[in-house]
C-alpha cells in the first residue's frame, strides 16, 4: 500500500452529503409553497395538451408571475409544462417529457431526481 495516497477526511464527505441535502430540502420545499400557491391556477392547465392525461399530481417548479414550469406525472410519464401568463391567464409555451415507462424518454428533473427510482428505469 502507498504511504503517500491521502484519505479524504469523514468529516469532508459528511459536509458535501449535508449540504447536499440542505439544497435538495430547500428545493423541495420551493416548490410545495409554489405548487399550494397556484395550485387553482395549473390543476387543470395541462388539459390543453393533447399528449398528457390521467394526472396523478403536479408540482410548481417554478414561478415568477411571468412564467411558469409545472411538472405533472401520471402512472405511465412525467412532463414539465411550460406556460406563459397572457393578460391573467396562462397559456402554454412548451412541454418536454421527462419520463416515460412506454418510450425512449428517462431524464430526471431537480428536486424531483429520485422519480426515476421510484418508476423503475
Amino acid at each position: 500500500m502507498n504511504k503517500h495516497i491521502k484519505r479524504i477526511p469523514l468529516y469532508s464527505v459528511l459536509s458535501i452529503i449535508i449540504i447536499f441535502l440542505i439544497v435538495w430540502i430547500a428545493s423541495l420545499l420551493k416548490c410545495e409553497f409554489l405548487t399550494h400557491k397556484y395550485y387553482d391556477e395549473f390543476e387543470f392547465a395541462y388539459q390543453n395538451n393533447a399528449m398528457i392525461t390521467d394526472v396523478e399530481y403536479f408540482k410548481v417548479l417554478n414561478c415568477d408571475g411571468n412564467t411558469a414550469e409545472v411538472y405533472y406525472v401520471s402512472d405511465t410519464c412525467g412532463d414539465v409544462l411550460e406556460f406563459v401568463n397572457q393578460n391573467g391567464v396562462w397559456v402554454e409555451n412548451g412541454w418536454r417529457t421527462i419520463w416515460s415507462k412506454s418510450g425512449s424518454a428517462s431524464d430526471v428533473v431537480w428536486p424531483y431526481w429520485c422519480q426515476l427510482f421510484v418508476t423503475g428505469f
